[in-house]
């Protein structure tokens, strides 16, 4: 590892062959650090566990639809939903055409003034 430096011949050691850290002037050689290796079993659970919540929220949406196309408490949860959208959007047609009544006298007004002159 000693190399002789050729400009003043003194003997220059290099660091490059293992990585490492100067502590209190001395070359300490880094360690891996070790990587925990994944146990087989434990994935496996996880995914397991992972796929019944899956399945599990998958019953929980049929079971829903069906309360509410077969029972009577889920077909009036569908009338009223409908109900209220029905009023959403008739409201906001109400306030769509009061918008462009509101335009088109402004505009009338316009050129009713025009015409006078």
């Amino acid at each position: 590892m000693k190399k002789t430096d050729h400009n003043n011949q003194n003997p220059v050691i290099t660091m490059t062959e293992k990585p490492g850290h100067f502590e209190k002037g001395i070359w300490i050689e880094d360690r891996e650090p070790s990587i925990p290796q994944a146990n087989g079993d434990a994935i496996d659970k996880r995914f397991s566990e992972a796929t019944k919540a899956v399945i599990t929220s998958i019953d929980n949406v049929m079971s829903v639809t069906h309360d509410l196309v077969a029972t009577d408490e889920g077909k009036q949860f569908i009338e009223t939903t409908i109900k209220d959208t029905q009023k959403q959007i008739q409201f906001s047609f109400d306030a769509i055409i009061s918008r462009a009544k509101a335009e088109l006298e402004k505009t009338k007004a316009g050129l009713d003034k025009k015409v006078k002159r």
